[in-house]
Order: structure tokens, then sequence, then C-alpha cells
């Protein structure tokens, strides 16, 4: 009986395999545990802010804008994150606006 893996690598050249699929898997992995990362910390912020510690909406949206725009300069994150912190930030605004435009009336 011959030894396990006796007969392989018997046509394998060391360092020749195409690896390009496994490296954009990786880099996909890695970018979305960024943006989750940073998302979690976003949402964080927000609801410490405006209900842990009671300064406001506002105040937590203002928190959530501060830690998305630093993590898009820092990170280097591109633009669909610029265009997700944007457009979260908008529909968080306009949320706010109703909820406080709700509260005036009762």
């Amino acid at each position: 009986m011959a030894a396990h893996g006796a007969n392989h690598g018997a046509n394998h050249e060391h360092g020749k395999m195409d690896i390009s699929s496994h490296k954009a898997l990786f880099n996909g992995f890695l970018k979305t545990t960024e943006w989750s990362c940073v998302l979690l910390a976003m949402v964080l912020g927000l609801t410490v802010c405006a209900f842990a510690m009671g300064l406001g909406w506002w105040t937590g949206l203002i928190v959530w804008l501060v830690i998305g725009v630093a993590a898009g300069f820092l990170m280097g994150l591109g633009g669909a994150w610029w265009a997700t912190v944007i457009g979260s930030t908008v529909v968080l605004a306009i949320g706010g606006a109703i909820t406080m435009g709700i509260q005036a009336f009762t």
C-alpha cells in the first residue's frame, strides 16, 4: 500500500494555482465585514444618544453622520458607501421630522 499522498503533486508546481477567485471572495468578505461593523457603530451611536442618554433624535442623527463620514474617509470606502450614508441620513431625518410632527398634534 502506498503512503498517503504518494502520487499527489506529481504534476503539481508549487505556487502556480490560480487563486484569483479566492482573493475576490475574501476581499468581498472583508468589505462586508467593514461595512457591517461601521453600520453597527452608527446604529449604536444613534440609539444610545437618542434613547439611552436622552439627547434627542437630532443629536443621535449627527452622531450617525459623523461616524459614517469619519469611517468613509479613514477607511477609504467608495461611492456606494457615501450613497448609503447620505441616503440613510435623509431617510432617518424624514422619519424624525414625521415623528416630531405627529408628536406636535398629540
